[in-house]
């Protein structure tokens, strides 16, 4: 038989219950615009009714139900959906880091203006038909001479600009690590506090809407793959060696490669290789290692070119004197250190403009040299040099497209799986106006319950008196 406050317990849990309902209301309207939050809800179940089958129990038309608790606080959370955002992360962040290196590149070779090497290029062979058509005339050898001075310093600038790039990525580089490091350490200690809670039969929930923050912004650097375990946890791998396991994370080092003067990316406690396949990282190793060396290396042999195939007709041809001849056109060996012969440039007289001795009016090594620029020399003897120029530039124009195309789906996909994942766990501030007015009616309801059954105790209290 149920006690005389068997009604009054039933209202009072009633009223805790729809209380607790409305706090959780409350902080997840506090919450709407916090970033990487789920909205969180009440799990309401029944309490264990009276009249539990038993021997010698009271016989009764039933069991009697006993009220309502809160049985959980839970977030709304898809890791379906969580995990598809993962992994486009590391895309997107991949495509990002590819499209800022893109830009830099672009404005490092700034092709779209009037200082782009082409530009110089076409000025330098214009000088040369300008000579070709005037052997002694001062100026056009004065205008040759500066024209051919300003190829050279734009080249030695290309390259040193696209080599301070390359350091600069480097030092990028060296502060993804810092990062990685910092946020695995961040995830290990959220790990130990989710364990902690999670143990009590408490769902921490805040603190894995902090940790999954902090996974989505380490995928966006670095591939990784992430496992939950016991009690709420998570292991986080990077090729599939641990970085985060439990309470415990591993450290990566950017180490100094003293023969590449660039940091290779290594596990501190045994020294292997990072398997680096996505996210920023990814790309900024590829720009570094890959991307732009080979256009360093393309202006290299562009220079080599200039620098060859030009001394060589240079050097046996004769000055404007008649007799000065064995001179080289240019000096270096590759695009950092090509320039004009000091020499010539003292004395533009030594430009050897003709194949004959004493016939300063010859132009016949000019012309060898300025046909230089219709012949098939590079790549491997199939391509003309400006048409070598020109198809690098291209390459790396439709190249950058492309990662802007591939970056605007990868952002178009992401956009698709937030809404989702905000249709799962976002806070909707009409929904939760719904829900306080529902839980507050509940609240003054189980209020009433009490407020009567408080009144049949006062009657009863009066007529025992």
């Amino acid at each position: 038989m149920s006690s005389s406050f068997f009604g009054f317990n039933i209202g009072v849990r009633a009223l805790t219950a729809s209380q607790k309902a409305l706090e959780v209301i409350s902080h997840n309207i506090a919450n709407i615009n916090t970033d990487g939050y789920k909205k969180q809800d009440v799990v309401l179940k029944t309490t264990q009714p009276e009249g539990i089958p038993q021997i010698n129990r009271s016989i009764s038309a039933g069991q009697l139900g006993s009220g309502v608790f809160v049985s959980e606080i839970k977030r709304m959370y898809d890791q379906y959906i969580e995990r598809e955002l993962n992994n486009e992360l590391q895309n997107n962040g991949k495509w990002e880091a590819g499209i800022k290196s893109f830009e830099q590149i672009e404005t490092i070779l700034d092709e779209t203006s009037d200082n782009g090497l082409r530009k110089m290029m076409d000025d330098y062979w214009n000088s040369l038909e300008d000579l070709g058509a005037s052997p002694e005339n001062y100026s056009v050898r004065k205008s040759l001479v500066e024209n051919t001075k300003s190829l050279c310093s734009l080249f030695r600038s290309k390259y040193e600009k696209l080599q301070k790039l390359r350091q600069d990525i480097n030092t990028e580089i060296e502060l993804k690590i810092k990062d990685i490091n910092n946020l695995a350490s961040q995830i290990k200690d959220l790990n130990k506090l989710i364990k902690e809670i999670s143990i009590s039969q408490d769902n921490p929930n805040d603190l894995m809407d902090q940790r999954d923050s902090l996974i989505n912004q380490l995928n966006k650097i670095i591939n990784i793959d992430v496992k939950e375990t016991s009690f709420n946890q998570v292991d986080i791998f990077i090729g599939g060696t641990a970085i985060v396991r439990e309470n415990n994370n591993f450290m990566v080092d950017a180490s100094l490669n003293a023969e590449t003067g660039f940091y290779d990316i290594k596990w501190s406690d045994t020294n292997r290789p990072v398997e680096v396949k996505n996210g920023e990282l990814y790309s900024l190793l590829n720009f570094r290692d890959v991307y732009i060396p080979d256009i360093m290396n393309k202006l290299d042999n562009l220079a080599n070119f200039f620098i060859i195939q030009t001394n060589n007709i240079h050097k046996t041809g004769f000055g404007l004197d008649g007799t000065s001849t064995g001179y080289d056109y240019f000096v270096g060996s590759s695009a950092a250190d090509i320039n004009i012969n000091p020499d010539i440039d003292s004395d533009i007289t030594l430009i050897a403009a003709s194949k004959n001795p004493n016939q300063p009016g010859d132009n016949s090594n000019i012309i060898d040299i300025l046909n230089l620029r219709n012949q098939k020399i590079l790549d491997s003897n199939t391509t003309k040099p400006d048409d070598y120029y020109n198809n690098m530039i291209v390459k790396i124009g439709v190249e950058a497209q492309q990662c802007e195309r591939e970056r605007q789906n990868s952002q178009l996909l992401l956009d698709k799986i937030n809404e989702r994942k905000e249709s799962v766990s976002g806070v909707s501030l009409d929904e939760e106006l719904v829900n306080m007015v529902k839980y507050q009616h509940a609240y003054n309801a189980a209020a009433k319950i009490i407020n009567v059954m408080d009144s049949l105790f006062e009657t009863i209290i009066k007529d025992l008196s």
